[in-house]
């Protein structure tokens, strides 16, 4: 096997940021199947606090959760393909939001805790409606 040696502050790179709004993106997405049998799409996204410090996390986009994915589109643009009711994962590689992150404790002590998408924040704005002469860059 081969593999990219590590420090040992390399490790942990990733820490648990306290509950509330971060900047995220995503960094890979894929259409799944849940153990269920339902449809779903996995989301791995990169979560930015205000200091610059990242950390990595998780998230299962269900129709039986539907609020999240609904807030889900609204946060990265794809109010017309929700709508449309078809999602797919290379339609969320690479798009950026906010979300409300929440920390998950193992109960049997074996993991550490981990932070988790409790929702996303969404916007009414869609792509079309941005002023691009308004943004000062």
């Amino acid at each position: 096997m081969k593999f990219l040696p590590k420090k040992d502050e390399e490790l942990n790179s990733y820490d648990v940021f306290p509950k509330g709004e971060y900047d995220f993106t995503i960094i890979t997405a894929s259409n799944e199947t849940s153990k269920a049998g339902n449809s779903m799409i996995k989301l791995e996204l990169d979560i930015y606090a205000s200091s610059g410090k990242k950390s990595r996390v998780f998230d299962y986009l269900l129709e039986t959760i539907a609020y999240k994915l609904k807030h889900f589109c609204q946060a990265v643009g794809l109010h017309e393909e929700y709508d449309a009711g078809d999602i797919v994962a290379d339609m969320c590689f690479n798009r950026s939001g906010r979300c409300i992150i929440g920390i998950q404790s193992d109960k049997t002590g074996e993991y550490s805790d981990k932070n988790i998408v409790r929702d996303y924040c969404k916007t009414e704005k869609k792509v079309d409606d941005i002023n691009e002469e308004a943004i000062p860059f």
